[in-house]
């Protein structure tokens, strides 16, 4: 199967296009993400304070939230996985069939 050249340019061009926006908010990700990471820091100072100066002139003691990054963060561009884990691994990880056709989750131990 042939490719015309005006076909090949166009799709080429896109491409061209589609990376360079790519780079572009790659950039801009890593921007927001160093924001976010200030802001953290900066929040958790700022609760900080005021739990202290709450104490030093009220005598009250406040619990300190803090704002940290979670350990582990899911990734928002992966797709969810819906394949079938077989009726080995199924069976190892205690789910099942009821009679009426629902899905049964039993306490593997």
């Amino acid at each position: 199967m042939f490719l015309s050249r005006k076909a090949y340019d166009d799709l080429r061009n896109e491409w061209l296009k589609a990376h360079a926006e790519c780079t572009a908010l790659s950039g801009v990700n890593a921007q927001l993400n160093a924001h976010i990471e200030w802001m953290r820091v900066r929040l958790t100072q700022l609760e900080y304070e005021r739990a202290q100066l709450l104490r030093k002139y009220m005598g009250l003691d406040v619990p300190t939230p803090t704002f940290d990054a979670p350990d582990e963060h899911p990734d928002p561009n992966q797709t969810m996985d819906f394949s079938d884990v077989g009726d080995a691994m199924a069976d190892k990880l205690g789910i099942g069939w009821n009679p009426d056709g629902t899905l049964k989750y039993e306490e593997k131990q």
